[in-house]
């Protein structure tokens, strides 16, 4: 920490990601390949570091949302295959091919851009194709997938590597297809792909969630993203072997005493009501550390919880640290995610606060934060 220019700063356990992986390894049959997720930054751990140290366990498999994330995994040295999940859009065909990335395509005219850039490259390019059983976001839709599969078998120059759909509701059974039901839906456009002579080597359905919950669909290839960093993502405790692998600390900036009925930060809807002591750190929104948390988020001091006060600014917050036993001084580690004494904070936590979702929070965390590992 003494070599960086502020404070704040976000541990990455690598040695943690491994063990994660084996727990997801150990949750599905041992024929099934991973895929690991590393989208989004791999949800805000460091892609980068995350996919040299998954593809070194033997990951069998990258899922990146654009095209430019898995150009930059290439050139961080990642050799595994790379899934665009997003497909690769209007503009990202030739770029795709260059870097050895396979589109995960849900309409026949990117099918068609991609076979034709394949044939002005003088090779043939492996693509996934996606159903919509039930998302209502890409794939595509089920009444036009026989009419999609024969238009597909018309081009010359790519490779249907695999067949893949999203569940929408895998962690809950709360409104929506219910996912029994996009299983069964999965399971007729398989067979009537087969009906067409299509042979995937590979057909993927499961994400997180369904790993927990639905062992049935693990088919070839499962989609871990949340678990592999340490998160249930239907509950706060995990239901497998996980553990979070990211810790988000800074340190105390200054501390002020202040007597009864001082204003604390914008707008002043907090004011004290006793004499208190408020510590300020050098963190805030534009680093991640959402604005919902204002007056309803802890921080860890001193192996204490001290509450948020006031509004969290973007670039400061304010913490109580009246009650903290420990004096409270400049410089003192204050942690906002992880684990200090015998008190923790995870990504639960601080979504329950912000009413949101763990995802949110984990990719919220801003490159203002350096990680490191």
């Amino acid at each position: 920490m003494n070599d960086l220019l502020r404070p704040t700063v976000a541990s990455v356990d690598l040695t943690l990601l491994r063990r994660n992986l084996e727990a997801v390894r150990q949750a599905i049959p041992s024929t099934t390949k991973v895929l690991a997720a590393v989208k989004g930054d791999a949800y805000g751990h460091g892609a980068s570091a995350c996919a040299r140290t998954l593809a070194a366990a033997g990951v069998d498999w990258f899922g990146v949302a654009l095209v430019e994330e898995g150009r930059a995994l290439r050139a961080a040295g990642v050799e595994t295959p790379i899934l665009c999940l997003g497909g690769a859009g209007p503009n990202g065909v030739d770029e795709a091919i260059r870097n050895d990335l396979t589109p995960l395509i849900s309409d026949i005219d990117e099918a068609r851009a991609f076979n034709e850039a394949a044939r002005k490259s003088g090779k043939r390019a492996s693509v996934h194709i996606k159903i919509d059983t039930g998302m209502g976001r890409l794939g595509v839709p089920l009444h036009l997938w026989s009419h999609f599969l024969d238009r597909l078998a018309e081009l010359q120059h790519i490779d249907v590597q695999g067949i893949a759909s999203h569940l929408a509701q895998s962690e809950s059974s709360v409104g929506g297809v219910p996912t029994q039901e996009q299983i069964r839906r999965f399971d007729e456009a398989i067979q009537d792909a087969g009906h067409r002579g299509f042979s995937p080597e590979l057909v993927h359905l499961s994400n997180s969630g369904a790993i927990l919950q639905h062992p049935e669909a693990s088919y070839d290839m499962v989609r871990p993203g949340l678990l592999l960093y340490g998160y249930d993502p239907g509950a706060s405790k995990p239901r497998i072997d996980v553990k979070p692998i990211m810790h988000v600390r800074t340190q105390v900036l200054v501390v002020r005493d202040l007597p009864v009925g001082v204003g604390v930060s914008y707008g002043g809807d907090h004011r004290t009501v006793r004499p208190s002591r408020v510590a300020t750190l050098p963190v805030g929104y534009a680093d991640g550390f959402p604005r919902a948390l204002s007056n309803r988020a802890d921080v860890l001091i001193h192996g204490h919880r001290a509450p948020v006060l006031g509004r969290i600014c973007m670039d400061m917050c304010m913490i109580d640290v009246t009650d903290v036993p420990h004096h409270v001084k400049a410089g003192d580690e204050a942690v906002l995610l992880g684990c200090q004494g015998q008190e923790t904070i995870t990504a639960w936590d601080l979504a329950t606060a912000a009413e949101t979702i763990p995802y949110e929070v984990l990719t919220g965390f801003s490159e203002r934060i350096p990680r490191i590992s």
